[in-house]
């Protein structure tokens, strides 16, 4: 397959399918290639260094770097929003991905693991345009506070973070959900998105031990350990159950929800949240999703659980006059084009398998994972 070298304002230079680079609007710095050429020792470079960071088998760093936002990140934090980039941007597939180095290593099941490296196992092509949109949209957010540096002690000397993401390391995702909470969620502190991952994410995978929570309660408020403690519940409630159907189903009643009962994912105790701590803990739901959205071709992966979740809870959130951050979002603006998209086994399946089909395989893989660590999935609303 020829083809050819596609430079970003960055000064890696990437070697890019031919056949990838036929999308309308993009403006690359671009010069043609023998279609039997050799990548170039930057772009090698670049490949070797992309594999490194997707293992966690490697050594890992004595200290975890504070993270990095790419063009994506940034463009969702300074337009408070997400935007479907069809046209400015080439998702190529990355070959060899080793799925079992992310946070998605345990998922189970051929079909499970083929969706979900096609949706993950991906590198953003940027056009030169975009960048320079992006920066300028960016240049005028002002920094985000520092981490407390016994926070950032903590994580890194007691805790586990040294394992992907689904996009680039965890500390990039977790820099991105602060920093988003700190420009579009000024009511409520950022710290809970900052930890939210720590008491254990959707994959079974836990930073921290139980018996560490003695010391995480003396690094932040108790409102922020009630948020922190909830998240990894309400994450799976959101994603692998009926909860979002029944609050759509009950739309002209949530005024009178009183809180919600369920169970703590590290240790299945009971957690208890009020009216005012659910819907912030929603508010939190929300803005954690927008990391997982597609960069491109919205409405070709309505399928996605996170892309379904998130349009759902959006609406619930508006029309209940709930919405308490910015998160600026029309689904109408979004494009179904295969440009720019790559063809790989698990998009074909997309394709081709029933949106419902795979929103219940998404579902079962939670409950799962719940079942594995005997966590109970059920939950009770309380309504006056």
């Amino acid at each position: 397959m020829s083809s050819i070298i596609v430079s970003s304002s960055d000064p890696i230079t990437y070697i890019v399918p031919a056949a990838l680079v036929s999308v309308a609007g993009l403006v690359y710095t671009a010069g043609k290639a023998d279609g039997g050429q050799k990548p170039s020792a930057k772009a090698r470079q670049q490949r070797t260094n992309k594999k490194k960071a997707l293992s966690h088998k490697t050594d890992p760093p004595s200290r975890l770097p504070l993270g990095s936002l790419d063009i994506r990140r940034k463009c969702q934090i300074a337009l408070g929003g997400p935007t479907d980039h069809s046209g400015e941007v080439i998702v190529s597939a990355v070959p060899g991905f080793d799925l079992d180095s992310t946070i998605f290593g345990s998922v189970t099941g051929l079909l499970p693991r083929t969706v979900q490296k096609s949706k993950v196992a991906i590198e953003l092509f940027w056009s030169d345009a975009a960048i320079s949109r992006v920066e300028m949209l960016y240049a005028p957010v002002p920094p985000p506070p520092s981490y407390k540096s016994q926070i950032l002690d903590f994580m890194n000397d007691e805790c586990d973070f040294a394992i992907e993401h689904a996009d680039g390391s965890f500390m990039d995702h977790l820099k991105f959900c602060h920093d988003y909470a700190v420009h579009n969620y000024k009511d409520v502190s950022p710290v809970p998105m900052l930890l939210h991952s720590i008491m254990g994410v959707g994959t079974n995978f836990f930073p921290m031990k139980i018996q560490q929570v003695g010391r995480l309660k003396e690094l932040v408020t108790p409102q922020e350990f009630s948020h922190i403690e909830a998240f990894p519940s309400f994450l799976r409630l959101v994603l692998g159950t009926d909860l979002l159907e029944v609050m759509k189903a009950k739309k002209n009643e949530l005024h009178k929800l009183k809180g919600l009962n369920c169970n703590r994912v590290i240790d299945n105790s009971p957690l208890s949240l009020n009216a005012e701590d659910f819907w912030t803990q929603m508010n939190y739901q929300l803005l954690h999703m927008l990391d997982f959205l597609p960069a491109a071709s919205w409405l070709s992966q309505l399928d996605d659980g996170f892309m379904w979740a998130f349009i759902q809870l959006h609406e619930i959130l508006t029309d209940s006059r709930r919405m308490a951050c910015k998160v600026e979002f029309d689904l109408s603006s979004g494009e179904c084009t295969p440009d720019g998209m790559p063809l790989t086994v698990g998009s074909i399946l997309r394709g081709v398998i029933p949106d419902f089909i795979i929103k219940k395989l998404a579902q079962k893989a939670i409950g799962k994972f719940s079942k594995a660590i005997n966590h109970d999935l059920t939950y009770e609303l309380i309504w006056e």
